[in-house]
């Protein structure tokens, strides 16, 4: 009875580290579209790094993924290497919002049909 207690407490709190865990980190879709949202006025890869909290290694892996997919563009302004969002790139974010929008709304509706059953 013990040991099934503890592993009853010890698998909840792994539970929930995970699910925190999982809360703080950001998925590949939210990194591509925070990326795509700096480089909405023209941006530096050093600056979309700092901003966006993101390694060397990620940073190129994303954008290289982001020009091939066509959301991004470089462009070379005054011998300085920037990045833009593209209008595909535009299209991206407004759907990925619209997605989030929904998301939220859905967990607003649900909360109060909980709360009646209990």
């Amino acid at each position: 009875m013990v040991l099934l207690n503890y592993l009853t407490v010890f698998h909840n709190n792994e539970m929930s580290k995970t699910m925190c865990k999982n809360e703080n980190n950001r998925g590949k879709i939210q990194i591509m579209a925070d990326i795509v949202d700096l480089c909405k006025a023209g941006i530096r890869k050093t600056h979309i790094m700092y901003k966006g909290n993101l390694s060397y290694e990620q940073i190129n892996r994303y954008l290289y993924e982001l020009l091939e997919k066509e959301l991004i563009i470089q462009n070379l302004d005054d011998g300085v290497l920037t990045y833009r969002a593209t209008e595909k790139g535009r299209s991206f974010l407004q759907y990925y919002n619209l997605m989030l929008s929904i998301l939220d709304e859905n967990v607003i509706d649900r909360t109060p049909a909980i709360t009646k059953l209990v």
